[in-house]
């Protein structure tokens, strides 16, 4: 799966690329076959001021089915990448099960499940 990884306001480090590979790979790979492109986009939203202010944004792209969106912010750029790899997990188990349950009901596919 490609992850394609993206920091705004600061250099993107190997330990940061590390840590989303591994986080996203590991909440992401059940659902590898329905993935065609991850994008996260890490970024300091106050710059030097301080706060609650690292983002990370995570859109999935799905086969035949559009976009999934999860978003995390904290004070810690890693607790906000694991963060928000845990709602893009929930978002995208979500989108898959509708999917599977919206096809077994098609009575025009082979195998389809149809009450009678």
């Amino acid at each position: 799966m490609f992850i394609d990884t993206r920091a705004i306001g600061f250099k993107l480090t190997e330990a940061i690329v590390g840590r989303v590979e591994a986080r996203l790979g590991a909440a992401l790979g059940p659902f590898s076959r329905w993935i065609l492109k991850t994008t996260v986009r890490v970024d300091d939203v106050n710059a030097d001021r301080g706060g609650i202010d690292k983002r990370c944004a995570v859109v999935v792209a799905m086969r035949r089915h559009g976009l999934e969106v999860a978003e995390a912010i904290d004070e810690d750029l890693y607790r906000a990448i694991d963060e928000a790899a845990s709602r893009i997990r929930k978002s995208v188990s979500r989108h898959s099960k509708r999917r599977l349950a919206r096809e077994r009901r098609d009575p025009q596919r082979p195998g389809a499940w149809v009450a009678l």
